[in-house]
């Protein structure tokens, strides 16, 4: 029988995003926020996210911008910015691309 697979949470978020995409993080109250360089599908540009506890499990919620430095997504974060709609946490990581160096984004001009 296999070993059922350990559940993310809200402490571990953190660490795991740092070790996997080099993301800085903070645990707050009741959320941990990260900000990591995207420079691998957007040169220059960070992505903002964060992680809170919910009675589904834990969810992702990415905003829906991406910053031009770090300053500007932490206070992105500060001042709770648009975000896509929230995610739990094993259905973002089958679809993220932030711990995925060898994605890329072609941009498609419509």
């Amino acid at each position: 029988m296999k070993d059922k697979q350990k559940k993310m949470t809200l402490q571990q978020f953190g660490p795991w995003l740092q070790e996997k995409a080099g993301a800085e993080y903070r645990s707050e109250k009741d959320r941990t926020v990260c900000v990591t360089s995207i420079d691998h599908v957007e040169p220059g540009c960070f992505a903002a996210l964060y992680a809170v506890n919910t009675v589904d499990g834990l969810v992702v919620v990415e905003l829906a911008e991406s910053f031009t430095s770090e300053a500007a997504a932490w206070e992105a974060l500060a001042n709770n910015d648009e975000t896509y709609p929230p995610v739990l946490f094993d259905d973002w990581v089958n679809h993220q691309y932030l711990t995925d160096k060898t994605a890329r984004v072609e941009r498609f001009e419509l």
